[in-house]
């Protein structure tokens, strides 16, 4: 298995994390206010949120390194979610991500 497709398994398939992208593909927010929402601990929900970003899954208004003790809002990188889904589509049925797009290219 390509590590790619390996890393984008191991990140969306934890139900915690897709229900932060469902959340933030809402709406952007804040960790606190992501806690409060699925009723969790903000220290859990951070974790999940760096994995994410971790893979570009997520976006934060602050760059890494300039949030401590500050509020970070955060967005669900739709595009960036949207290419890891088709990238492992595209591997579990054995097609190119072109031909998940457009299905007519299988048969050339």
């Amino acid at each position: 298995m390509p590590p790619d497709v390996a890393a984008i398994i191991d990140t969306l398939g934890n139900k915690a994390r897709i229900e932060i992208l469902h959340q933030l593909a809402a709406r952007a927010m804040t960790a606190a206010e992501l806690a409060d929402l699925v009723d969790a601990e903000r220290s859990w929900v951070s974790r999940h949120l760096t994995v994410l970003e971790d893979l570009d899954l997520v976006t934060a208004d602050r760059p890494r390194g300039t949030r401590a003790r500050l509020p970070v809002v955060w967005q669900a990188n739709r595009e960036a979610v949207t290419e890891a889904t088709m990238r492992w589509l595209a591997y579990a049925t054995g097609r190119s991500a072109g031909t998940l797009i457009n299905p007519a290219a299988d048969s050339e």
